[in-house]
C-alpha cells in the first residue's frame, strides 16, 4: 500500500519452484526447515529463515500472498499484478499478461519491467536482479527509447536508490552486456567462485584485462555454442585469477 501512494502500477513477483529443477540441489545445500500449513488463521513462524528453508513451505506461501493482494480492495487507478504460478493475476481486468515459465524472478521481473515501462522502480535485495537488469538495459532501451529506470537495493539503514541509466553509461555498451557472464563466471547461485578470489578481485583484474570482454559478450551470444568455448574460457579463467600488477607511482 505504501508503494502505491507514489506509483499508479506495482507488481509482485516470486519465484517458481520446479521439480528436477537444477536449483534444487542449491535449495539442498541451505538445509530443511519444518513443513507448515499456511492457512490465514495460523500465527506466523517464529524463525522466518527456518521456515523458508522447506521447499514446500515457500510456494504454498506464495500461492496464499497472491490470492490475498488479488482479492484485496486496492484504491481506483492503481494497478496490482502478482505471479501465482505461471499466471500473472491483475486488478486491472482490462491489462492482461501472458504467462511466464521462468523459474527466477530474477529474470521474472524483466518481463513485468518491459510490461509497465516508460518508467520503472525495481525493488529488491539480490545482486543478482541488478547484474540482470544491467546486462538487459540495451535491450530494453531498443523497445523503450526513453526508459528511465531505478533500482530499490537492500533493507533498514542500507536501503539505497540506484540509477540503471547512469550505471549503464558508465559502464559501456560492451561491458553491461558481458556484466552477467562475468556474474556468473565468477561465481552465483549454480556456478563456484575462484578459490580464494572474490568479485572484487575479479572486477581489478577484468579492469586489467579489457580483453576479456570480447570473451564473456561470445559467450553470452554464443550460449549453445561448444566450438572455442573450452579455450576461450580457460583464457578468461586465467586472466581473472590473475592478480593485476600494482605499478609504483
Amino acid at each position: 500500500m505504501k508503494l502505491l501512494k507514489t506509483s499508479e502500477r506495482v507488481d509482485v513477483v516470486w519465484d517458481t519452484y520446479i521439480t528436477g529443477s537444477i536449483k534444487e540441489s542449491t535449495r539442498e545445500k541451505r538445509g530443511k526447515g519444518i513443513q507448515r500449513k499456511v492457512p490465514g488463521q495460523n500465527k506466523l513462524p517464529r524463525n522466518w529463515p527456518h521456515f523458508l528453508r522447506d521447499p514446500m513451505n515457500k510456494p504454498e506461501l506464495f500461492t496464499f500472498l497472491s490470492s490475498k493482494i488479488a482479492s484485496t480492495a486496492w484504491p481506483v487507478g492503481k494497478q496490482v499484478f502478482i505471479t501465482s504460478g505461471v499466471r500473472v493475476v491483475g486488478t486491472d481486468t482490462s491489462h492482461f499478461m501472458l504467462p511466464c515459465n521462468h523459474e527466477e524472478a530474477d529474470t521474472r521481473i524483466m518481463i513485468h519491467l518491459l510490461d509497465a515501462l516508460e518508467h520503472g522502480l525495481v525493488r529488491t535485495v539480490d545482486t543478482d536482479v541488478v547484474v540482470i537488469l544491467i546486462g538487459k538495459f540495451h535491450a530494453l532501451l531498443t523497445k523503450y527509447p526513453t526508459a528511465d529506470i531505478w533500482v530499490a537495493f537492500g533493507t533498514g539503514k542500507s536501503y539505497t536508490y540506484h540509477h540503471i541509466n547512469t550505471i549503464c553509461r558508465t559502464l559501456g555498451k560492451d561491458r553491461l552486456t558481458a556484466l552477467p557472464v562475468f556474474h556468473c563466471f565468477t561465481g552465483c547461485d549454480t556456478t563456484s567462485a575462484f578459490c580464494g578470489n572474490g568479485k572484487k578481485s575479479a572486477w581489478d583484474a577484468w579492469n586489467f584485462y579489457p580483453e576479456v570482454t570480447q570473451a564473456f559478450n561470445y559467450m553470452a551470444a554464443n550460449p549453445h555454442t561448444r566450438r572455442d568455448h573450452r579455450c576461450r574460457k580457460l583464457s578468461t579463467s586465467r586472466a581473472l585469477h590473475s592478480r593485476p600488477l600494482r605499478q609504483d607511482k
